[in-house]
């Protein structure tokens, strides 16, 4: 089974886009590549919270964070991503403020799934929420939903997370990631912004 992983939806998006990049550029070890921000890191168990400095529109540079955890399983001599979960605060809408609490989950998965049935998400055996699939590109299949307190407290409270997916061949497939390290992750991401 061969899986391909790595569009901007979200903050979030950007971060896993710049780190998808800069892997790829560090593989091809090309001359001359754009520059890709800075990903500062910083790891709770098996959770990073990750930050870079992005070019907003008019040039002025804004730091985006997120939470995120890589899935990954060896394919031959290399390791291949699966699932690439990230949760990172929800833009502010047009004439709204944002909460600090609006939290958006954006997950990528490989290309070859069925759109309709959605990316299942449980936590230690338990539904949580099934996410509808936005769009796919090169990257993969792209999936994201707001998170409502209900959800956010099931995966913080769990321990052993699942991402169920259906392939194109009719093929259901189970994802294991951790939670550990989640809640301390989310708690570095919703600190007030430093001035």
């Amino acid at each position: 089974m061969q899986f391909v992983i790595g569009k901007v939806l979200s903050a979030a998006a950007i971060i896993i886009c710049a780190t998808h990049v800069v892997s790829a550029q560090a593989q091809e070890a090309a001359p001359a590549q754009p520059e890709t921000p800075a990903v500062q890191s910083t790891r709770f168990d098996d959770w990073y919270y990750r930050c870079a400095d992005v070019k907003a529109s008019g040039g002025k540079s804004i730091t985006q964070c997120e939470v995120a955890q890589i899935a990954q399983v060896r394919q031959g001599e290399q390791d291949v991503n699966v699932l690439t979960l990230a949760i990172a605060k929800t833009a502010a809408e047009a004439g709204k403020k944002s909460s600090s609490n609006d939290l958006l989950l954006t997950a990528l998965v490989p290309l070859n799934v069925v759109l309709p049935v959605g990316l299942g998400l449980a936590a230690d055996g338990k539904d949580v929420v099934t996410v509808p699939y936005r769009n796919c590109n090169q990257a993969g299949c792209w999936a994201q939903q707001k998170l409502d307190g209900k959800m956010l407290s099931a995966l913080q409270k769990g321990s052993a997370g699942e991402a169920r997916l259906r392939l194109m061949n009719g093929q259901n497939i189970n994802l294991k990631f951790s939670l550990k390290g989640l809640s301390k992750a989310l708690a570095e991401l919703q600190k007030p912004a430093k001035a």
